[in-house]
């Protein structure tokens, strides 16, 4: 049986990690009245490179926490806690992996009747 991709590895990883966190974790965007706080473990971008033996390469993963607009400390919590989950992954089933870089954002979201706080954090990994 073929090993899974890096990046699903990753992705995996993250999403793990967020749950063990204690946050109610989704890998879709849930409907509207869905309770809050979660966290959608969304998007990646990846960029392989492979040698005549090995594959490695980089992989972005966005991370997008919701929470109710009047909890930004708790929102800013669950940001930082996952932040510093992405820092401790080293490794996957079959690859090394490195934290890079990470970046977040929080804005308004008034895609619903009552504003919500949107966090934003994108992360870089290498792998190998």
């Amino acid at each position: 049986m073929e090993p899974m991709s890096p990046q699903l590895q990753i992705y995996n990883a993250v999403f793990l990690a967020s749950m063990n966190l204690g946050f109610r974790t989704v890998d879709y965007l849930p409907p509207k009245d869905y309770k809050l706080p979660f966290v959608y473990v969304g998007e990646y971008f990846d960029q392989d490179r492979r040698t005549k033996d090995r594959l490695y390469g980089d992989m972005q993963l966005t991370l997008h926490v919701y929470h109710d607009y009047q909890e930004r400390r708790e929102l800013t919590t669950m940001m930082d806690k996952l932040k510093v989950e992405c820092r401790k992954l080293k490794k996957t089933a079959n690859f090394y992996v490195r934290y890079r870089n990470v970046t977040s954002q929080t804005m308004i979201d008034n895609t619903t009747a009552q504003p919500l706080l949107h966090g934003i954090i994108e992360v870089e990994f290498t792998f190998n």
